[in-house]
């Protein structure tokens, strides 16, 4: 599970530690950037800026989260939860 307390937009800090953390869950799960982006049916460079920070949208973060098995609920604190 990946908790933060913010709904819509995120800001350019908890987008970055976020993407970083789904980096790391995605490298656990020993998936490449190109199998998560065909299970969330995302554009393979949108991967590449979600685990960059680039994308502040909550809702595209929760869909990639998704993807991999795993969950974005609410605190402050961005932590993660193994699928």
């Amino acid at each position: 599970m990946i908790r933060v307390g913010i709904r819509g937009p995120l800001s350019a800090p908890h987008a970055y530690a976020l993407g970083h953390r789904l980096r790391e869950v995605r490298e656990e799960q020993g998936l490449t950037r190109g199998q998560v982006a065909v299970a969330a049916d995302f554009f393979p460079a949108w991967v590449t800026q979600i685990e960059g920070g680039e994308i502040h949208d909550l809702q595209t973060l929760r869909e990639y989260a998704r993807a991999l098995g795993a969950r974005i609920r609410g605190t402050r604190a961005a932590r993660v939860r193994r699928p």
